[in-house]
């Protein structure tokens, strides 16, 4: 397990750079102050976040936010949320998670084919969640997003103690590479499985984890990054 100092050291660091970039650090528990500190051009929080949808309480739920100094809405954004499996895989957490927030393409709730990863079947304890990464989009390919990531991977761990934790990405994302480039050890073009296309997602959605200790890499390799 990573020294509580070092993974303190990788935080400072992150926040180091964001500062010297003109950005404040903004954290949250509640994602309905997160709703009102987004910007419209957001779109708002997806389903998996949505305030009205979620009834977790603040101990299970985080967001990390970057705001430009002097403005007020926020110019980046990435929601955590902790799913306690215990005893549960997080393939059969998903298969009734998904039916409840989404739709598929002939607007019936999305139904998962029996054969899914074999990676979500081995996922279990305590597992968090990281989403909705948001970067304004005059501030993209900066590397902002990657960082903003990182740092929310190091949240979620503090808080938490997670034994694995994971994303959706767009397939074109994580095929450009941008699973390992954003810190993430566990990858699978094809992550989850419909029966009929998702109607949000109808080219389906890449999935990528970090078990415990690939967090605790991480963490380590930003804290003695020069």
């Amino acid at each position: 397990m990573v020294a509580r100092l070092v993974l303190y050291q990788a935080a400072a660091k992150l926040i180091s750079e964001f500062e010297k970039n003109g950005f404040e650090i903004v954290q949250g528990e509640s994602f309905a102050a997160a709703e009102e500190a987004l910007p419209e051009a957001k779109g708002g929080l997806t389903p998996h976040f949505a305030y009205s949808l979620n009834a977790q309480s603040k101990e299970n739920v985080a967001w990390l936010g970057l705001r430009l100094v002097g403005e007020k809405h926020l110019c980046g954004f990435a929601a955590i949320r902790l799913e306690p499996l215990q005893g549960l895989a997080l393939s059969d957490f998903l298969a009734t998670y998904w039916r409840l927030r989404y739709v598929d393409v002939d607007g019936n709730p999305v139904q998962v084919t029996n054969v899914q990863p074999e990676i979500a079947k081995r996922i279990s304890g305590q597992v968090g969640y990281l989403g909705d990464l948001w970067i304004r989009p005059d501030l993209r390919k900066r590397g902002y997003a990657r960082r903003l990531m990182e740092f929310a991977q190091i949240m979620a761990f503090d808080l938490w103690r997670l034994d694995w934790i994971y994303c959706w990405m767009r397939p074109t994302d994580f095929l450009n590479g941008n699973g390992a480039r954003w810190g993430w050890l566990v990858g699978q073009s094809d992550g989850i499985r419909f029966e009929v296309p998702s109607r949000d997602f109808p080219k389906g959605l890449a999935f990528c984890a970090n078990p415990s200790y690939a967090l605790n890499q991480l963490i380590s390799d930003i804290a003695r990054d020069d």
